[in-house]
């Protein structure tokens, strides 16, 4: 979301059981380097549609994610600047 400066949103993703058939999943995560800036692309800024959010690194950003616990797309939210 970020990224997109919350054009396009985070996909809410869950799994329904089905107790008839057994399910194996598995989890791939890539990360970039920790010192790359993370911010909203210059081409989706525009007067009209300000950046959202602040630049920072992806370290600062999994910090961010991590201090404050697993709380779906209201933590990326929370990252917007203020106005």
């Amino acid at each position: 979301m970020v990224i997109s400066n919350a054009i396009y949103k985070s996909v809410e993703h869950r799994v329904i059981v089905n107790p008839n058939k057994e399910r194996v999943s598995l989890a791939y995560f890539y990360n970039p380097k920790s010192d790359l800036l993370i911010h909203p692309a210059p081409e989706l800024i525009t007067p009209e549609a300000p950046s959202l959010y602040p630049s920072m690194t992806f370290d600062e950003y999994r910090l961010f994610i991590r201090t404050r616990g697993p709380q779906g797309k209201s933590q990326v939210e929370s990252l917007k600047s203020p106005r």
